[in-house]
């Protein structure tokens, strides 16, 4: 006999119903990231969006996440709640308590990205968390991009612990951690910020349990994990079984790194797997198992249920193995500032790997991949010091059926505005332009390139770090397409051989930085001739790439259509 479920339950059996309360979730969800962002005292928060918040229940299970938002965080927060529940188990937590780590092995992989979970109480009973993680402008360390041989020479660790005990600061730890920053205002800002989205979502939350009269979330989020896994299995279900295997080249601090992955689908179940991938390097550029299998999961979701909402029930099918030891497992201590060199390249390695079976879904390979994010630091002619991060985008890889565009993936940061930096730093942008022929030709041509010439106006010499991969490695495209240009560095005109780690800028000097494109997908001879003659009119393409590229002397045919 079925019994029927208690009243205040029915609610998930109805599909309106549901709906709603899920748009719900994602409305607290939004509003505790509108929070952050709101308070913000950081550029990279603020303004790049190297952040995201998530509700989740009481095991840590991911509920929601605001539309806009960093997947690495959505794929590594949960993660970070389990490690934190095995150092403070749930019956020890208080109402009140804030967690905090940067420990690359249990969150985001780098020590500048901070998470902080905070435990919701509902009549003293734990019944879910909120968690926000976000980069920090800066942790201490060395500021030598990629140069470093271990974690300790990166920044500062926080353990898990405490932020907040029973409402109150822990201002030993506070202390402690701000100490070893150059920007500690800034810094204890984000926090603070970080703190009150939690609280936002907490209460927002709560409310949905009080307007819905549930005693747990356990029962709301089962049914959301349930209806999600099945969609997921469905689609999965839906690939051809077989294994499928590719392998991409980075650019290291010294020689490169290589990244091989294997995509093995049987029946409703997913496998991805990295071995035959690099071992550990001796520099930065090692990815924890963490952000790997977050950057592994985001490009399969984005293959196959796209629009599927974002919780854990998505993820269940995946299962995603690297052989410990290598690029794409690496051990504590390795250094892993530049982790994001492995992560970010996996989309490429699987839609390369699954281009054949889904050449309608899959991307070429995106320039804006690996992300790259320069840091500025020294101080104005009045003696202030400052550090600013400068994060930018190259041209994606041709979209599913359509160019590529500038912009962050898989990344999904925005880029940093020239009049924030203006105004927050001593440089001048003398130039900030798109790089005609740097999209990877093809039917659908990849995303161009922009180009930076930055000068130091201050009378103080700069610290300048940075960390480009793509000299050497150009965008791939996809099923034909053409990869798209490499990245180039320059001082004062002379491009840099080598464009990693940290240099100085001296007074006057112009800092030329221009960004890869994306590159192209399906063959050249396919591209419509007159998305030719637009590309030439908008200048993603000049005269002498259109005949070169794609057989077109666009003035002959702009001839024809006078």
């Amino acid at each position: 006999m079925m019994i029927a479920p208690p009243d205040n339950l029915r609610f998930l059996d109805d599909p309106v119903s549901l709906r709603i309360t899920w748009d719900r979730l994602v409305s607290i969800a939004e509003e505790a990231a509108a929070t952050l962002v709101n308070m913000a005292f950081s550029s990279i928060i603020r303004e790049v969006g190297d952040y995201s918040c998530l509700l989740m229940d009481a095991d840590g299970r991911s509920l929601a996440q605001p539309k806009t938002s960093v997947p690495v965080f959505i794929g590594t927060l949960p993660a970070t709640v389990r490690h934190l529940l095995a150092k403070f188990p749930a019956e020890s937590l208080k109402p009140g308590d804030s967690l905090i780590t940067n420990d690359p092995w249990l969150g985001t992989g780098h020590l500048n990205d901070v998470t902080v979970v905070t435990p919701v109480f509902r009549n003293d009973k734990l019944v879910a968390f909120t968690g926000a993680a976000a980069h920090m402008s800066d942790i201490g360390g060395s500021l030598n991009m990629g140069s470093s041989r271990d974690m300790f020479e990166e920044g500062f660790l926080i353990p898990p612990s405490k932020l907040i005990i029973e409402g109150q600061v822990n201002q030993q730890l506070l202390d402690l951690f701000l100490a070893n920053v150059r920007s500690p205002d800034q810094v204890a800002g984000d926090l603070h910020a970080m703190l009150a989205a939690n609280q936002i979502g907490a209460n927002g939350l709560l409310g949905l349990m009080n307007d819905l009269n549930l005693e747990s979330v356990t029962p709301l989020a089962e049914k959301i994990h349930a209806l999600t896994e099945n969609a997921m299995r469905k689609a999965i279900t839906a690939v051809p079984d077989g294994r499928y295997q590719a392998a991409v080249d980075i650019g290291d601090y010294e020689g490169d790194i290589h990244l091989n992955v294997a995509v093995i689908v049987e029946g409703s179940n997913i496998t991805i797997d990295y071995s035959g991938s690099s071992a550990e390097s001796l520099f930065g550029s090692n990815c924890p198992m963490s952000f790997t299998y977050a950057y592994s999961v985001y490009p399969l979701k984005c293959l196959l249920e796209p629009h599927l909402p974002n919780n854990d029930g998505c993820f269940k099918p995946i299962t995603v193995t690297a052989p410990e030891g290598s690029i794409a497992n690496a051990r504590p201590p390795c250094a892993v500032e530049m982790r994001n060199r492995v992560g970010h390249m996996a989309h490429a390695a699987i839609f390369t790997a699954l281009s054949d079976i889904m050449p309608e879904r899959v991307m070429g390979h995106s320039g804006s991949a690996p992300v790259t994010c320069d840091v500025f630091a020294g101080q104005f002619d009045d003696g202030r010091r400052f550090v600013e991060s400068l994060c930018v985008n190259g041209g994606t890889g041709a979209r599913p059926s359509a160019d590529g565009i500038v912009a962050g993936f898989p990344g999904n940061m925005s880029s940093t505005p020239v009049e924030l930096i203006e105004s927050t730093t001593p440089l001048l942008f003398m130039q900030k332009a798109i790089v005609p022929d740097s999209g990877g030709a093809g039917r659908y041509r990849g995303g161009v390139a922009q180009r930076m010439v930055i000068r130091n106006t201050s009378q103080h010499t700069l610290s300048h770090s940075m960390f480009y991969s793509r000299q050497k490695h150009a965008a791939e495209g996809v099923l034909g397409g053409a990869a798209g240009a490499p990245n180039l560095v320059a001082i004062n005109g002379e491009p840099l051989a080598k464009p990693v780690g940290r240099h100085d800028v001296l007074p006057g000097d112009e800092v030329t930085i221009q960004m890869p494109g994306g590159g192209g997908k399906m063959p050249v001879a396919e591209r419509d001739r007159q998305a030719v003659l637009w590309d030439w009119q908008e200048g993603y393409i000049t005269a002498a790439g259109a005949l070169r590229d794609y057989g077109v002397n666009v003035a002959e045919r702009e001839g024809d259509n006078e």
